[in-house]
This record gives C-alpha cells, sequence and structure tokens, in this order.
C-alpha cells in the first residue's frame, strides 16, 4: 500500500502474510544462515549426544538471553532509518571508537570464521565429491563464494538463501519426524540436570552460550542487509524526510513491526533447527557420542543404517548447506559492513559498492593464502579469535541499548518491562561472553 503527499511518496508494508513473504521476508533469514554453521552441526549433536533433551531447556536460556541484542538493532533500523554503527560513532568516549572496534572485528575475526567454517564446508563436500582433498575443495568453495558476492545484487543472494533455506528443512524432518528420540530417552532426559559442576559440561555450556546462534556482533549484519531493502525509517531518509516527524510514526510503526516479524521467523527457524539437531542427536547419539569424529557424519552414517542411504545424503547435504551458508553470508555481510563503516570513521565520501567488492577480495585471498601454505589457520588463532568474539559481543549488546535510547523518537522507546529484560539479559550475556572465552581459552572445562 502506497500514501503520496505532494512529492513525499511512501510505501506502507503489505498487510497479509502472502505480501509479507514476497516483500519483506529476507534480510533476517540470511542472518540465521549466517548464524547457522558450528553451533548447529557441531555443538547441537555433542549436547544431544551427551545430555540428551535437556539439552533443549539449555539452548533455550541461550537464545531467550540473547534475543534482546538484535531486537534492539532491529528496532534500531527501522526506528531511525540507519544502521546501529552508524550509531556507534556516538558512543560517549573518543571519536569513533565503537566503529573502529567494529570495524576490526570484522575484518580480522571475521575472516578468521570465513577460513574455518569454509574448511568444515570443504570436509562435507569431501563426502560429497570424492577425489579431491579437503584443501583443493576448500579453494573452490571460498573461490566460488567470492564470484558470487562480487557480482551478485543483495536480491539474487537472498533468493539463493531461499534455496540453503529448503535444504536444512531435511534435517527438522529428520530430527522431528523421522527419526525422534525414543520414549525411554525422553523419559530419561528431558528433565535430568546434569553435573552443572563438571568441566565437560562447563566448558559445553560455555560455547553454546558464547556462540549460539551466532555473536552479536552480527546485529550490524542485519542492518546493513535490512537498509538493502530501502524500507521503513530508511526510505525516509531516501527522501531527506525527518524520522523524528510525528506525521510519519505510524509508517514508521507498521515498518518496524514487519521488521520484528521478520526477524522472529528467522530467529524461531534457527532455534528449531538446532533443537532439531539435538533431537537426532539424542536419538542416535545418546548416551555415549563418538569421540574425535565428524558428529553430523557419524549421525548420518547411523541413520543409514536405520533408514537407508537418503537419510545418510539428507543430513550431510544439510550439514554442508549450513556451513556453506554461513561462508557466503559472512563473505556478503562481513564486506558490506566494512564498506558502511570505512566511510564513517575516515569522514568522508566513498563508493561503498566499491569498497564492498574489494573487502570481499580482500578477505577471500586472506583465508586462502594462509590455507594453501599451512593446510588450515593455526588452531591456537582460531581459538584467541572465538574467545574474543565471545566477550565482545557484549560490547554490541550494550551499545545498542545505548544508539537506542539515545536517537529514537519516543513512541519507538523501550517499555519498563523491556528495560527490565533488557537490564538482566545484559548481565547474563555479560556472563556467557565470559564463559565462552574461558572456555575456548581451556580455563573452563575440559
Amino acid at each position: 500500500m502506497s500514501s503520496t503527499d505532494g512529492s513525499v511518496s511512501l510505501e506502507y508494508p503489505a498487510e497479509d502474510w502472502g505480501g509479507f513473504f514476497r516483500e519483506h521476508l529476507g534480510p533476517s533469514l540470511l542472518w540465521a544462515l549466517l548464524g547457522i554453521g558450528g553451533s548447529h552441526i557441531v555443538l547441537a549433536p555433542t549436547l544431544g549426544g551427551l545430555y540428551g533433551l535437556f539439552g533443549v531447556w539449555i539452548v533455550a536460556v541461550v537464545y531467550l538471553a540473547k534475543y534482546g541484542g538484535w531486537e534492539l538493532g532491529i528496532r534500531y533500523n527501522y526506528g531511525i532509518g540507519r544502521n546501529p554503527v552508524e550509531g556507534y560513532g556516538d558512543l560517549p568516549g573518543p571519536a569513533h571508537w565503537g566503529q573502529w572496534l567494529t570495524l576490526l572485528v570484522y575484518l580480522v575475526g571475521w575472516t578468521v570464521i570465513l577460513a574455518a567454517v569454509g574448511f568444515s564446508s570443504a570436509t562435507f563436500a569431501g563426502a560429497l565429491v570424492p577425489g579431491l582433498s579437503p584443501i583443493q575443495l576448500y579453494v573452490l568453495l571460498i573461490g566460488f563464494a567470492m564470484a558470487l558476492t562480487l557480482v551478485s545484487r543483495y536480491s539474487w543472494l537472498e533468493t539463493l538463501m531461499k534455496v540453503f533455506v529448503l535444504a536444512l528443512a531435511g534435517l527438522i524432518v529428520l530430527g522431528v519426524f523421522v527419526s525422534p528420540p525414543s520414549p525411554e530417552v525422553v523419559g530419561e532426559t528431558v528433565f535430568k540436570v546434569p553435573d552443572v559442576t563438571a568441566p565437560g559440561f562447563l566448558g559445553l555450556f560455555a560455547a553454546i552460550a558464547g556462540y549460539a546462534p551466532t555473536g552479536l556482533s552480527t546485529t550490524v549484519t542485519i542492518g546493513s542487509w535490512s537498509l538493502a531493502k530501502k524500507q521503513g525509517a530508511r526510505a525516509l531518509r531516501e527522501q531527506d524526510l525527518d524520522p523524528h516527524d510525528e506525521q510519519y510514526h505510524d509508517y514508521i510503526r507498521r515498518w518496524m513491526a514487519v521488521g520484528k516479524r521478520d526477524f522472529r521467523l528467522a530467529f524461531g527457524f534457527s532455534f528449531v533447527l538446532l533443537v532439531s539437531m539435538i533431537f537426532l542427536a539424542s536419538s542416535v547419539l545418546y548416551p555415549t557420542p563418538p569421540q574425535d569424529q565428524n558428529l553430523a557424519l557419524a549421525i548420518g552414517n547411523l541413520l543409514r543404517d536405520s533408514f537407508g542411504t537418503w537419510s545418510f545424503y539428507a543430513v550431510v547435504v544439510g550439514a554442508f548447506a549450513a556451513l556453506y551458508s554461513t561462508v557466503i553470508t559472512v563473505m556478503d555481510g562481513a564486506a558490506r559492513v566494512n564498506a558502511d563503516i570505512l566511510p564513517l570513521v575516515l569522514e568522508r565520501e566513498m563508493d561503498t559498492d566499491r569498497l564492498r567488492r574489494g573487502f570481499i577480495l580482500l578477505m577471500g585471498a586472506a583465508s586462502i593464502l594462509p590455507i594453501l601454505a599451512i593446510g588450515q589457520l593455526p588452531v591456537t588463532l582460531i581459538i584467541f579469535s572465538a574467545a574474543l568474539m565471545a566477550i565482545l559481543q557484549v560490547f554490541f549488546y550494550v551499545a545498542n541499548y545505548y544508539i537506542v535510547r539515545e536517537h529514537l523518537p519516543a513512541p519507538f522507546q523501550p517499555s519498563t518491562g523491556q528495560q527490565v529484560y533488557y537490564a538482566i539479559t545484559i548481565v547474563l550475556v555479560i556472563g556467557f561472553g565470559i564463559m565462552g572465552a574461558m572456555g575456548r581459552l581451556g580455563l573452563v572445562g575440559g
């Protein structure tokens, strides 16, 4: 629905679900695929294999606590028409320090993540395309991701990611409908609280708390993808209109509701997929998961014995889709964020699309070169980077809360109840970050 007032033309969101799926669903879907990777394919099977369905409670607490960090970012996107990273320029302290920090996280930390997830996807590709080494497959996969993100418009990427979602749906069907846990396992594990002081539990909880569904730095990435659609307050800014003007508040309110709906669907999809992997592991691996094996492949092999070859390929294709979609979204999302930040910190106009392509080439080359030289990035570097990301996610939650309070018009400020929720969950996320970092550095768990 559109509204025209003189020279002002505003497109209101469709009110029906069909219009929502056609016109808006996408930015948060890319976010979900960005987060679906190690936490869903490695940590979830480990959690289900060791603790059965009690793992669902652990994941639910983590998702509930970290939701607010992203919700604040969505609120900011649609309430003011800016990426949260633009607001970080107004954080108290030295000029642009929050933006420089974000640029460092995305340029260095996300390049390491790109290499780690890319190599994991290559191992699954090896099960589907025998005859090539993981390093050869890695170079091919990263090269294809670079080519794809270099030439693709945002709308193309959004469509491609919907194909990956269909592949991942197979894991949900397998876990929930084809091979659910037996009644005995359900009864034994749903409310069976493990020894929460045991080193193994603490280490696994630290990993889940730090990385499921993904780090809160991705609030900036979803901001870039959401604004690429030029909807909500962003459309006002495109026409030099002020989002603080009361006459546009109903328009903003309706688009903000659409943005939150988009994110909640993706958030729910991520949660259901992770739970389905816990179900799968509880069904075929509990109570003694294999050690030092790729658990997703182990699940596939066990399902093949029970249901046939199709179930093995369903798991492997789903795992590959989870990891490789993360490769593509990491490359595109990080490049977009870096291209958005650089003009802000340098305080001058720049061609952001040209910058985006340059960052794609830089990150792709930076991830490939050490793989070619030494096989993969040193484990110590990956561990240190992951620990740093776990701590830094606290910054993004607090920063998002600050800029929402400082910049948004009064009608879009959080309610008192929401402020209480943010305060409680910020404390929890601080604890998650500390535990995640200690777990990765070997100071918690074993």
